[in-house]
């Protein structure tokens, strides 16, 4: 009696940022069975009640769809497997059921992944952070005869062709609109978008960071800031958040989605010298530069003194 393989591969996919990050905690491994038996392939998650849990069959490194399965529904209807589901709040069970294992299934891998799936009447906005292990966005169509999907981006005619768009490591050049084409050539083509909005901490520089000023006069000192979502900024000197009085002026301003500057203007006194801290803050993280301040013995012209 012949004996078939079916492998197993794991493929973990952080959807979005979240307090509680969707996972897989169990996956059925590397199981031998006979042909025409029948066998259950487990795939456990947690905190994936808002995010569809995918099984795909790949044959020959391509995906097949004669088994596609999102959440409590065959996309594809075949009569040799079923879905099995126990989704509870904080973690889930999804369990394909093959009730007859047949000769062409031999080295196949079957696939679970926690995957976004784009409806058919909507259009879906992600936040997710950068340099995830790995970020996969699905789109799935009907038709007959089936249809081709392939993937473009507004200023790019292709990415890629097939069902799941992969991203092995995001990064932040990878956000932006994302188009999911189907076509079968009987009807206009149809196509969905996604927006993806990749999150990260702040990234502070500052040029100069040293300054040079003769006292009784002004100081530009400017810091600029690259993070998304947007961070709060602060000033520091001398261990103490600075404020607008009398001797310093605070001003910030977004120039980009995701870039902003920060100035400080320092109306300067001998005891005012010394090293100033810009800190930029988001829920991602925290990062600052010191610009050192220093005195001159004659005034130096700021970058706005030529205006």
């Amino acid at each position: 009696m012949n004996n078939i393989y079916a492998v197993l591969l794991l493929l973990n996919i952080n959807i979005a940022y979240s307090q509680k990050r969707p996972y897989i905690t169990h996956i059925t491994q590397r199981l031998e069975i006979d042909v025409g038996g029948e066998i259950d392939l487990d795939c456990s998650t947690r905190h994936s009640r808002e995010h569809n849990v995918l099984w795909v069959k790949i044959a020959k490194d391509q995906i097949n769809g004669s088994i596609e399965l999102v959440g409590s529904t065959l996309i594809v209807k075949d009569p040799t497997v079923s879905l099995i589901t126990q989704i509870k709040q904080d973690s889930s069970r999804y369990i394909i059921h093959i009730h007859s294992f047949q000769d062409e299934d031999a080295s196949v891998i079957y696939r679970c992944d926690l995957n976004v799936k784009i409806s058919a009447n909507s259009t879906k906005s992600l936040g997710v952070e950068e340099a995830q292990s790995s970020f996969i966005i699905g789109c799935f169509a009907g038709g007959y005869p089936y249809p081709r999907v392939f993937w473009r981006k507004p200023n790019n005619p292709f990415l890629s062709i097939g069902n799941a768009l992969d991203f092995p490591s995001l990064k932040k050049k990878d956000r932006g609109n994302y188009y999911c084409i189907a076509e079968n050539g009987v009807r206009n083509d149809t196509s969905r978008k996604v927006s993806i909005d990749v999150e990260f901490p702040p990234v502070v520089t500052a040029s100069p960071t040293r300054v040079g000023q003769g006292v009784n006069y002004d100081v530009y000192l400017v810091c600029r800031v690259e993070a998304n979502p947007l961070p709060s900024i602060t000033w520091i000197f001398k261990g103490l958040e600075l404020s607008n009085n009398q001797h310093y002026w605070i001003s910030s301003f977004a120039t980009a989605d995701d870039k902003m500057d920060s100035t400080l203007l320092i109306k300067i006194k001998n005891y005012l010298y010394g090293d100033y801290i810009c800190k930029a803050s988001n829920i991602l993280g925290a990062a600052e530069i010191t610009i050192t301040v220093y005195k001159t013995l004659y005034p130096q012209c700021h970058p706005h003194c030529e205006d």
